[in-house]
């Protein structure tokens, strides 16, 4: 794993893959439940890459320094959660995602039996760059962190059994 410096370039491309992610999984939802099984699938599979490519390069920015990283656990809806802070920006991640090693490595203030109850509700709207998912996802690319490669698969299969590319044709 090469190491990513956590500059605020690098860190708001993150925010923005992230808040991306979570509208992809509300309009994944709102095609299912209104019978559009293939733009459901797509935005189903791009979400899983977005937030595979989330802890990805969050795992290579503990990697950098971790002494750059902070880390609380949160009791949300039910589940334990690992909120991480690194400068003016904060991610929510499953424990352990980035990998035990590198969860040792940062400075967490509570332990996971122990989370801090955060009532969350995921909201899409709430928005903190006007940066588009084209400029964040190419800049996460120029850094070697192509969200292409966090697709799970390159297709999806559409409810009339047509294959449906779902990669970023903007990525090389």
């Amino acid at each position: 794993m090469t190491p990513l410096e956590p500059t605020d370039d690098l860190l708001e491309s993150l925010y923005v893959v992230n808040k991306v992610a979570k509208q992809f999984a509300d309009e994944a939802t709102a095609a299912y439940e209104r019978g559009d099984v293939t733009e459901s699938n797509v935005r189903s599979a791009r979400k899983d890459a977005l937030y595979r490519l989330k802890t990805a390069v969050l795992s290579r920015v503990v990697a950098y320094d971790a002494d750059r990283v902070t880390g609380e656990y949160h009791a949300i809806n039910g589940d334990v959660w690992l909120f991480l802070t690194v400068g003016d920006w904060h991610f929510h991640q499953p424990p352990h995602a980035i990998g035990g090693d590198l969860t040792d490595a940062i400075a967490i203030a509570n332990s996971r039996s122990n989370p801090i109850d955060a009532p969350y509700e995921r909201d899409s709207a709430v928005k903190r760059s006007d940066r588009t998912l084209e400029a964040a996802l190419s800049h996460l690319a120029d850094v070697g962190a192509n969200a292409n490669d966090h697709l799970a698969r390159p297709t999806v299969t559409s409810e009339h059994d047509r294959i449906v590319d779902v990669r970023w044709s903007f990525l090389s």
